[in-house]
C-alpha cells in the first residue's frame, strides 16, 4: 500500500456535510473521497500546464517561421505538395503498381 501522510484541512460546513454524505453513500471514508478529488485536481492542473506550454511553443515557432519568411521570402506550399506527389508517383512505379 502507498504510504499515507496525515494532513489537516479545514472545510466549510457545507463542504464537510457533502463529503460525509458522498462517502457514506459510496461506502468509503471521507479520506478516500478527498484523496480521489485531490488526485483528479492534480491531473487536470498538469494537463492545463502542458496545454499552456504547448500553446507557448506553437506561438514561438510561428514567430520563428515569420522571421524566416521575412528574411528569406515566402516558400510556396505548392512546391511541397508537388514534391510529395512526385515521391508518391516514384514509389508506385518502383512497386510496379502504377501501370
Amino acid at each position: 500500500m502507498t504510504q499515507l501522510y496525515r494532513t489537516q484541512v479545514l472545510l466549510e460546513r457545507a463542504q464537510h456535510e457533502s463529503l460525509q454524505q458522498l462517502a457514506a453513500a459510496e461506502g468509503r471514508s471521507m479520506s478516500e473521497v478527498i484523496r480521489e478529488a485531490v488526485a483528479h485536481y492534480l491531473v487536470e492542473r498538469d494537463d492545463e500546464t502542458r496545454k499552456r506550454q504547448t500553446l507557448t511553443t506553437i506561438a514561438e515557432l510561428a514567430q520563428i517561421r515569420e522571421a524566416i519568411r521575412l528574411e528569406s521570402g515566402a516558400f510556396p506550399d505548392e512546391l511541397i505538395l508537388n514534391d510529395r506527389a512526385e515521391r508518391e508517383e516514384e514509389l508506385w512505379q518502383r512497386m510496379g503498381l502504377n501501370e
